[in-house]
């Protein structure tokens, strides 16, 4: 049987425990006392009306943002913002590692990653269509289902779980709601139902996350990246039909018809309908009269490239979206790999900021309800993210580690082992089949020539050709790593 819930009063996460303690500040009179709950202002923004025909109302940005995303170039840029956030590493990091706040932590990551009805990655590519669209609502459904922690006799018990996050398509939000103040109150859908009739839908804002790409002021509805690209799609899509006329009509030459002394009103009316029609095609054929004569003439000149045109607009779609690095050594262009370094720095930066972002919002609507109705705490874990789109030098990678262990900057844990073995792509270790180590035996330091204790020097092998100039293979001896040496160590 369910259980029931009262009207949410405030966000999961600000719950209150009930405590008759208050907070002692400094008691100055001449500072003025809080003004609680006391907001004067609004955060909504003036309205700029939309000068673009096509894109003046909302049907008509759906049918242009529709044609614009059939354009190779405007498609690759929404999917190169996509694509290394689809591909980044989601995980839940618990608050503490009290053994309770261990197990809410297992919860939250088993609900969100394997306990819904669609996977995680259906929900945050919902999430991601918020770059054409500007912003994404999700609505949040909860069922009572059975969940059993980890660890040998564990209870199994009725749990309030995420059964699914549904997209709600932007293009059948019909408004967003405000109080007075900008904060959003609720969203009414026309949601299509299933004998395809529209039937309005409220839904209050606690019910649904919104996630808002370039938003100003209290606007949830953003701004879409395919409005700044629009421009350069039009210019471009105009310059290959004018590309394609040009080489229709003048890949044989301009057509010039020549009129005979004896000609008629009908001859010259067949001749200009004959130039006006002349194309470039395998079954292309003329027949004249004695009264018409047709040539080409040559053209003169350069003609206007085009298609150079065209890829400036190109790159300028992938500039949109901070992704120029893209067409580097495309059509002639060049670059450095140290210049598509750079751009793709702060790009894969900019691509962290959204990431961070959309753990924000699950992190601040979402998983404290799923805490404050399953256990007694504030102690909310968090959704983070990492692994956006990084390369990495695995051999350097490599020497890095072992550096650390060396240090002991890292101490070695079944979980970092098991993340190591990931960069890696190899399987997580398994604690019932260890392997025993190999150990190198220790060369005898026992002798002494009476000043003390000395230590028999290592057998140096000769080095590679490669480490002679300090590449190539590591030694095997053991060190302090590339770590410098005191300035007041013995030699």
């Amino acid at each position: 049987m369910a259980r029931p819930r009262r009207n949410i009063l405030r966000p999961a996460r600000k719950a209150q425990i009930g405590t008759s303690y208050q907070s002692q500040g400094i008691s100055d009179p001449n500072i003025p006392a809080p003004q609680l709950e006391a907001e004067a202002g609004s955060s909504q923004p003036i309205q700029i009306r939309e000068i673009v025909p096509e894109l003046a109302s909302p049907a008509q940005r759906l049918n242009t943002y529709s044609r614009m995303m059939t354009d190779s170039t405007v498609d690759v840029s929404m999917r190169v913002q996509k694509t290394p956030i689809l591909g980044a590493d989601f995980y839940v990091e618990p608050y503490d590692e009290i053994p309770l706040n261990q197990e809410i932590a297992e919860f939250i990551s088993a609900n969100l990653f394997s306990g819904m009805s669609a996977p995680f990655l259906n929900a945050l590519e919902d999430v991601l269509h918020f770059f054409e669209d500007g912003y994404s609502i999700l609505e949040k459904v909860y069922e009572l289902r059975e969940w059993t922690p980890r660890g040998k006799g564990r209870n199994t018990k009725q749990y309030t779980m995420l059964k699914k996050l549904g997209v709600r398509p932007a293009n059948t939000i019909k408004e967003i709601v405000y109080d007075n103040n900008g904060g959003p109150v609720k969203v009414t859908q026309n949601a299509i139902q299933a004998d395809r009739t529209v039937v309005e839908k409220p839904m209050d804002i606690q019910k649904i996350l919104i996630f808002t790409f370039s938003k100003r002021g209290g606007d949830l509805t953003g701004k879409s990246l395919l409005r700044t690209a629009y421009p350069h799609w039009y210019y471009k899509s105009h310059f290959y039909k004018i590309d394609a006329i040009q080489k229709e009509r003048n890949s044989l030459g301009v057509p010039a018809g020549k009129l005979g002394p004896a000609a008629t009103q009908k001859d010259k009316e067949a001749l200009r309908t004959m130039l006006r029609n002349l194309r470039t095609n395998e079954e292309s054929y003329m027949i004249l009269t004695p009264n018409i004569d047709v040539e080409f003439k040559e053209i003169h000149g350069n003609l206007v490239d085009v298609l150079e045109s065209a890829q400036h607009h190109n790159v300028m779609i992938l500039l949109n979206v901070m992704a120029e690095f893209m067409a580097l050594g495309t059509e002639g262009s060049s670059g450095s790999r140290a210049t598509g370094g750079v751009q793709a720095d702060i790009f894969m930066k900019a691509l962290r900021y959204i990431a961070d972002y959309l753990c924000e919002v699950i992190n601040m609507y979402l998983i404290p309800e799923l805490v404050v109705w399953n256990y007694p705490t504030k102690s909310f874990p968090v959704l983070k993210v990492r692994n956006i789109g990084e390369t990495r030098d695995l051999q350097m990678f490599g020497s890095a580690l072992a550096n650390l262990f060396a240090q002991q900057g890292l101490t070695p844990d079944i979980d970092t082992e098991n993340w190591i073995r990931g960069v890696f792509d190899m399987p997580k270790k398994n604690p019932n089949s260890v392997a025993t180590p190999t150990t190198t035996p220790t060369p005898d330091t026992s002798a002494t020539n009476g000043q003390g204790s000395q230590s028999t020097p290592p057998v140096r092998t000769s080095a590679p050709e490669g480490a002679k100039n300090g590449k190539g293979n590591v030694s095997n001896q053991r060190g302090a790593g590339n770590v410098g040496k005191p300035v007041n160590a013995p030699e």
